[in-house]
């Protein structure tokens, strides 16, 4: 489950650290808690892991992926944040570099699910299976 935040063409990412897909380029994500609707997780894990409040959510991309050693379904959506700016939690240690970058032209390499989902954002395409 993840979140996706775009102004004015650019992409804001941050490197993952301590986790699968360590060293690659992501946004927040995580897994589902009891309970917790979609929307709700990816509301939760954009506070907890970059301080912003999302308001609007769209449904970007359903993905089946076999990465990093693991096989999951992702679940990505693309998150208003107006002009709040995304700050990686200190304490939480899961992300090292970050910014905003040109949808045309990402760092590399991606986390998986960030590379469907700006596939899907440049395609319109919903679902990697």
């Amino acid at each position: 489950m993840g979140v996706v935040f775009v102004r004015q063409g650019r992409v804001f990412l941050a490197q993952r650290q301590g986790s699968h897909g360590e060293a690659t380029w992501g946004s927040a994500g995580g897994h589902l808690e009891f309970g917790e609707t979609l929307e709700e997780c990816a509301r939760r894990e954009a506070m907890e892991e970059l301080g912003v409040t999302v308001g609007e959510l769209r449904a970007l991309c359903l993905s089946n992926i076999v990465a990093y050693g693991r096989h999951y379904v992702d679940v990505e959506f693309l998150g208003d944040i107006g002009q709040q700016q995304p700050l990686p939690a200190a304490a939480d240690g899961s992300f090292g570099e970050y910014g905003w970058f040109s949808l045309d032209e990402p760092p590399e390499p991606l986390f998986e699910p960030m590379r469907l989902a700006i596939a899907s954002l440049r395609s319109g395409q919903w679902y990697y299976p």
